[in-house]
């Protein structure tokens, strides 16, 4: 079944009835549905993009989810053609987001003359590694004064983001006991920090 070979009224119908046997897992209806569609979703990407090699990508983004949570509409929401295309169109606005303006390196400025952009290092200038390297040993052996136990929390906290009370519940201790953790193990490491500096 071809986009060609409907009415363009017909179109929606089609894509609603092969939607709902998609939600069934129906391989041969989720190929039809493809078929139907993908040109059109991926006009609506290309059109947000401006990429045509991004926007194909976001189409498959788009067939993925479809096909990995096919009842991801909001509740009470008829899966249709136009919500794959506010789906698509979300999607290609992510990438957008997602993708990193690119800087070009070499270009040429209103005079004609021929320009460079100096590339920092990715690490940062040798003094600054070499500091950073200094506090992430001092940070290590003040971080080795403090017990067992808070130290983890700390750990936690800092890598997990946890809150108090998901701490607590985290290591089965009282939320009072964790607080008072945090806040010791805090000040002993500031402590700590600053007289080694």
């Amino acid at each position: 079944m071809t986009a060609a070979a409907l009415p363009a009224d017909g179109l929606p119908d089609a894509v609603a009835q092969l939607l709902s046997r998609v939600v069934l897992r129906d391989t041969s209806a989720f190929q039809r549905l493809y078929q139907l569609v993908a040109s059109r979703l991926l006009a609506v990407a290309v059109r947000v993009v401006q990429d045509r090699a991004l926007a194909e990508d976001v189409l498959q983004e788009v067939f993925v989810h479809l096909w990995n949570r096919p009842q991801t509409g909001a509740p009470g929401q008829a899966l249709s053609l136009s919500w794959l295309c506010v789906v698509t169109r979300n999607r290609a606005i992510d990438a957008l987001r997602k993708r990193r303006p690119e800087t070009p390196l070499h270009w040429r400025d209103a005079d004609g003359e021929e320009q460079v952009h100096d590339a920092a290092a990715e690490g940062g200038s040798p003094l600054e590694l070499l500091l950073a390297e200094e506090d992430g040993s001092r940070l290590g052996r003040c971080m080795g004064q403090i017990d067992s136990e808070p130290r983890s929390a700390l750990l936690l906290v800092y890598y997990e983001g946890l809150t108090h009370a998901e701490l607590a519940q985290r290591l089965a201790r009282p939320l009072g006991t964790v607080k008072a953790w945090m806040r010791r193990s805090l000040a002993r490491l500031r402590d700590c920090m600053e007289s080694c500096a």
